[in-house]
């Protein structure tokens, strides 16, 4: 849809030109050796001149107001009329008058009326020269203005086409905007989903255990001096390595995946953190190993780290496995125990956070748990998406 001061613009330019045509096609007359100029056919030649102006200046206000067919075909049938008498009593030297209504009809009549209107304009042309002048007068007169009925008509055509490409241009142009702003609303709502779970994955564990170990030492501090300063001890241990987890979130988060340490490296690492806590844990690795996406590397990372903080702090497990799978299309995770299980999956933001980066990568992850059963977590990621 088109802004309506560019409504307005095209409508004065549009009044403007008929106004400049009619002109001509008076100045035709005047300046015609053959015309008359007695009272009687002055006057009526200014009367219909006026009123043929007025209606072409003024009658497409009403078009746009009122859409309906007989509105429509009353204006174009005056219009007309108006125009073959002009013709008529200027003996055929203002025929120019009636290229303005080929333009309108072009503009705004389906195809078939828009050629009716043009046909009946040429028409209107070449009758006075019929009337006055026979046939030979209507042969070296009717295609000269039929070439310019073709060429009025043409060129509106032309100019309307471009309008409409406009247009749809336009819309386009707004449509893409808008896309625009949802993909960026969007890509706010991820980023703060991403910062979600980096917070959660990267800090939420240690302070959860420093917390504990701080009401600990509370709770001993008089019975129990030693085990009090152990736990503060614990808790200062744990603070350090989460700072460390930080500054490994960002490392994994900014860095060349060529710098990296390559990923059975860094889960070993895990692994050793999770030996300290007194659980068997051991790593498999099968396939051979590839580069992989800075994006892959961190969520099979991240995986492995939900998965054995899981096992230390809710699995009440002795044992635990953790497995690196560099299959022929995908890559696979999976952290198992034999721990005491679970009636369900939960809600946990830890899982559910996982399993958004895992979607994003077209993905999938998988748990499977029972009571008395152990727990077991897959995440497998196809191996276009792990391509570095």
């Amino acid at each position: 849809m088109n802004a309506p001061g560019l409504d307005r613009r095209r409508q004065q330019f549009g009044n403007i030109a008929f106004t400049v045509v009619v002109l001509a096609g008076f100045s035709s007359w005047l300046a015609s050796s053959t015309s008359t100029f007695d009272l009687v056919t002055l006057s009526l030649m200014v009367g219909l001149g006026m009123v043929y102006l007025g209606l072409g200046t003024w009658g497409e206000q009403l078009l746009d107001r009122f859409k309906s067919p007989w509105v429509v075909g009353a204006y174009f049938a005056a219009q007309l009329a108006l125009g073959g008498a002009i013709n008529y009593f200027s003996l055929g030297t203002a025929w120019l008058v009636l290229l303005p209504l080929a333009s309108i009809g072009i503009e705004r009549l389906p195809l078939a009326w828009a050629v009716f209107v043009c046909a009946m304009a040429w028409v209107m042309q070449v009758a006075p020269l019929v009337i006055l002048g026979g046939l030979s007068t209507f042969s070296a007169w009717a295609m000269p203005f039929l070439a310019a009925i073709v060429f009025v008509a043409v060129y509106t055509r032309i100019t309307v086409n471009e309008q409409e490409a406009r247009a749809r241009l336009d819309a386009a142009n707004q449509k893409l905007r808008q896309y625009a702003a949802q993909a960026e609303e969007m890509a706010t709502v991820q980023e703060r989903n991403r910062l979600a779970r980096e917070i959660h994955d990267g800090l939420g564990h240690y302070l959860t255990a420093i917390n504990i170990q701080i009401k600990a030492a509370q709770a001993f501090v008089e019975q129990d001096p030693a085990q009090s300063r152990a736990a503060l001890e614990n808790a200062q241990n744990l603070s350090q390595e989460a700072l460390a987890d930080v500054r490994r979130s960002i490392s994994e988060l900014r860095a060349d995946p060529s710098t990296t340490s390559p990923l059975p490296e860094r889960l070993r690492s895990l692994l050793d953190e999770t030996r300290a806590s007194g659980i068997q844990a051991d790593l498999a690795v099968e396939g051979t190993p590839a580069p992989l996406s800075p994006q892959v590397d961190f969520t099979l990372y991240r995986a492995a780290q939900e998965g054995l903080t899981n096992v230390r702090k809710h699995a009440n497990a002795s044992r635990a496995a953790l497995r690196l799978e560099y299959a022929e299309r995908c890559l696979r995770l999976s952290v198992t125990d034999d721990g005491i299980g679970a009636g369900g999956t939960g809600g946990g933001f830890g899982l559910t956070g996982l399993q958004e980066r895992v979607q994003l990568l077209g993905g999938t992850l998988a748990v499977q748990t029972a009571p008395g059963k152990g727990f077991s977590l897959m995440v497998e990621i196809p191996r276009l998406a792990s391509q570095a």
